[in-house]
């Protein structure tokens, strides 16, 4: 069991490590919702490089990095070498701070479900990392069903006070 939670970047930073097509999917996902972003790796792809408004260390991880700065809000062990991504996972899991080892489901406190938004209205789809192709198919096809412009009725409702459950 999980409970789906819509995290504000207000949470605090966040620490991608790893630079290549899953961190970079991560890192788009991270700046999409808001969240100021730290990309720490040896190497990093062309398209991390070209986004706009992400901190790049390029560099090797070391342990201090989930200590050092503000407290990240949530950690993302991307890299392909499995040692390095149980230990970011241990280091953050034991202070506290989300994490998601993409190469160990279980090692994981969070997953990223696959989201659609559309003004202000977010549709999510989560598999608990089980399936992430599932979950993008599935919010594929709830996005088809609902139409164009479905997130255009939020600042109206919200202004005639059907707030609803926060």
């Amino acid at each position: 069991m999980s409970l789906l939670i819509d995290l504000q970047p207000s949470a605090g930073p966040a620490l991608v490590v790893g630079g290549g097509r899953i961190a970079l999917r991560k890192v788009r996902n991270l700046l999409d919702g808001g969240f100021r972003v730290t990309v720490v790796a040896p190497e990093v792809c062309a398209e991390l490089r070209g986004l706009p408004g992400l901190a790049i260390e390029q560099r090797p991880f070391e342990d201090a990095d989930i200590e050092r700065g503000e407290r990240w809000a949530l950690v993302c062990a991307c890299t392909n070498a499995r040692a390095v991504n149980r230990r970011i996972g241990e280091l953050a899991r034991s202070r506290g701070i989300l994490s998601v080892v993409t190469d160990a489901r279980e090692e994981s406190t969070f997953f990223t479900p696959a989201t659609s938004r559309n003004g202000g209205v977010t549709v999510a789809i989560s598999t608990g990392g089980a399936s992430p192709a599932q979950a993008k198919a599935l919010r594929d096809r709830v996005v088809a069903a609902l139409g164009e412009d479905w997130g255009s009725n939020l600042e109206p409702a919200a202004a005639a006070g059907n707030e609803g459950d926060a």
